[in-house]
């Protein structure tokens, strides 16, 4: 997803509760465009609704290395957040929990087979 198209989706999930935006990591290979992207949805809705990473199929052996990229962009962003004054330190550990673990569960209904 190029950043042309981020508004408009951001605003269908605002509209439709049950659509959630999954960060699009095919598009943006470059941690600095990750990064770009998640302030600006943090910056323009609620970032704690997004599904957390989203991969194609087409480069499954790359996966593991994508998610972790991922995994550490968004805790920079979310450091940077805390230490801007734009976000508790509580709340961005509630923040990373759900990008990270708790939407997943939550979006592919896996309550009954992953516990906390």
């Amino acid at each position: 997803m190029n950043q042309i198209f981020a508004h408009t989706n951001l605003m269908l999930e605002r509209a439709f509760p049950n659509v959630h935006s999954g960060f699009p990591c095919w598009h943006n290979d470059s941690p600095y465009m990750m990064e770009q992207y998640l302030l600006h949805t943090a910056g323009s809705s609620l970032l704690t609704s997004s599904g957390g990473p989203v991969c194609d199929g087409r480069k499954i052996l790359s996966e593991g290395s994508r998610f972790e990229v991922f995994d550490r962009i968004i805790c920079k962003v979310l450091g940077y957040l805390v230490s801007s004054g734009q976000m508790t330190y509580n709340g961005g550990v509630r923040t990373l929990k759900a990008l990270i673990y708790k939407n997943q569960i939550k979006l592919f209904n896996l309550q009954g087979e992953i516990n906390e």
